[in-house]
């Protein structure tokens, strides 16, 4: 077995990398994937040298601290940052886009036709909007739009 191992030293360390690759997938901590890429370089290193097992341990430990200490950080970093300060919601994106009146919309109830879908809608201050009219979101209210005849963001994109 020994031998074996000696001569396809590369077959060795690319079961190495599997097994650190399958630990990885129960854990998804970054750190068995940083050692899998060390014996993966490892595997690498001894397809071309040949078996000089001393080189590829090595290279071993060498390309899984630089992976562990260079890369996973920032790996890290990026799969843990949520939205940004200026990410909106859906909802937030809402107020000043345009809809049109598709059932009458009094400060009671009503429907409109908001990008493509429709919503319950309401009107801000009681004013009755007739049916094709254009109003626009003021603001959204769990599944219902308060819309108004003035656009709340005249440009009609997101304000940062």
């Amino acid at each position: 077995m020994l031998d074996w191992v000696l001569t396809n030293g590369w077959a060795a360390w690319l079961i190495i990398a599997l097994l650190l690759g399958v630990i990885e997938v129960l854990t998804l901590d970054l750190t068995f994937l940083m050692l899998s890429g060390g014996a993966l370089a490892a595997a690498a290193l001894s397809g071309v040298t040949g078996g000089n097992v001393v080189l590829e341990v090595i290279t071993f430990v060498v390309v899984a601290v630089l992976l562990l200490f260079a890369l996973r950080p920032r790996l890290l970093r990026r799969l843990h940052r949520g939205p940004g300060a200026d990410a909106l919601s859906n909802t937030d994106r809402l107020p000043g886009q345009p809809c049109v009146v598709l059932e009458q919309v009094s400060d009671q109830t009503g429907l409109v036709r908001l990008d493509g879908d429709v919503w319950t809608a309401r009107s801000v201050s009681g004013t009755v909007y007739p049916e094709d009219q254009a109003v626009f979101v003021q603001r959204v209210e769990g599944a219902t739009v308060v819309v108004t005849h003035n656009n709340p963001r005249p440009t009609g994109g997101v304000q940062n």
